[in-house]
């Protein structure tokens, strides 16, 4: 796996994160796997950091996806601790009212500067597609940003590789 010249900013919500914990073999581990290379620079908050402790915490959750046990969960915590950047103190840029509990992913994205915001939630996926005024006034004000599935994101990896491989 080659090193990219220039790091993606990437924040990641907490379904993403929970699949990275659950197992090895998907996308969203695969990501955490370019951010340990460094081909991704990760951002994190605690506001994010304690909703996905919240989750995979959750009893019915850990029963569902036997790949959550304290193992995994500490290792993915340590993980985070050395190669995350965590940003505090992230400023409310933008209302998300169709739901509000994505605001703290799509806030912390555009703080930072982030090239992705990586997902599989729907709400935030129709920030890039959708009719309704908040979404184009998302596509409006934070144009660099693009809220894309962890898929995509390795997509555009390889393609960033190329560019760098074939100028």
């Amino acid at each position: 796996m080659s090193r990219l010249l220039n790091p993606l900013a990437v924040v990641c919500d907490c379904v993403v994160f929970v699949q990275a914990i659950a197992s090895d073999e998907s996308p969203a581990a695969r990501i955490l796997n370019e951010v340990d290379s460094g081909n991704v620079k990760l951002y994190i908050s605690d506001e994010i950091l304690r909703e996905v402790k919240d989750v995979v915490n959750r009893s019915e959750l850990r029963e569902r996806l036997r790949g959550l046990t304290n193992v995994r969960i500490e290792a993915f915590f340590g993980r985070l601790d050395k190669k995350a950047f965590r940003a505090r103190d992230v400023p409310r840029s933008f209302e998300y009212s169709r739901d509000p509990e994505d605001e703290p992913y799509i806030n912390l994205a555009i703080a930072a500067g982030a090239d992705y915001l990586v997902t599989r939630d729907s709400d935030l996926l129709d920030l890039m597609t959708g009719h309704a005024r908040e979404c184009k006034e998302f596509r409006q004000r934070f144009r660099p940003l693009k809220v894309i599935t962890p898929g995509e994101l390795l997509d555009e990896i390889e393609q960033a590789r190329k560019r760098e491989r074939d100028p």
